[in-house]
């Protein structure tokens, strides 16, 4: 969360570093000089920092990269520890399954272990929820059916607009290339670039 002289503008974070943060945001901030709030897994911090540049995003957003000027220990220790929990989800790979189809939910399961990847399969919204919402999973991958009773573009709507972060993918009955689809939406992602370095 960033704080300006209006109020706390929220953000979601596209990169980290213990120098510095891509973050998106729904408008640019107003000054070159930041305050920000770090919610990380287990540890909220405050660090100091200054814009380098705005770029445009997705969905109507713009990304920020900003450079840390100063940075606290405690805040330093959260950062590290947030940077090896997404190199470890980037080992990981998982990908989120809503489907309502039991049958073909758990052959697309199959497949896309087959291919490497940790795909969960929760059985209500709230498991849905608490999985996208735990910050050490970095889950950024969802295949979506009818799910919990709701129709496939209901969910991705819910999904863009609860996490952002999240790309869908849309589950047909050709699960080899439901399958292919989640793997390339997955290699797009900013956790697979991890997996790269």
């Amino acid at each position: 969360m960033l704080h300006v002289a209006t109020g706390p503008l929220h953000g979601t974070l596209e990169n980290l570093s213990c120098g510095g943060a891509l973050v998106s945001f729904a408008a640019p901030p107003s000054d070159d000089a930041l305050e920000l709030e770090l919610r990380l897994a287990g540890a909220t911090g405050w660090v100091h920092g200054h814009v380098l540049r705005v770029e445009s995003g997705q969905r109507s957003h713009v990304r920020v990269a900003v450079a840390f000027d100063r940075v606290d220990a405690r805040t330093t220790a959260a950062i590290e520890s947030t940077i090896e929990a997404a190199m470890s989800a980037a080992r990981r790979r998982p990908i989120l399954v809503i489907d309502d189809h039991a049958e073909r939910r758990d052959r697309l399961v199959e497949q896309l272990a087959h291919r490497g990847m940790t795909p969960l399969a929760p059985r209500t919204p709230l498991d849905a929820i608490d999985l996208l919402t735990r910050s050490q999973l970095h889950v950024s991958v969802c295949c979506l059916a009818p799910g919990f009773g709701v129709p496939t573009s209901d969910l991705a709507e819910l999904l863009s607009d609860s996490f952002p972060w999240i790309t869908t993918t849309e589950i047909s009955d050709d699960l080899e290339a439901t399958a292919g689809r989640a793997m390339h939406a997955w290699s797009e992602t900013p956790v697979a670039r991890l997996a790269i370095v």
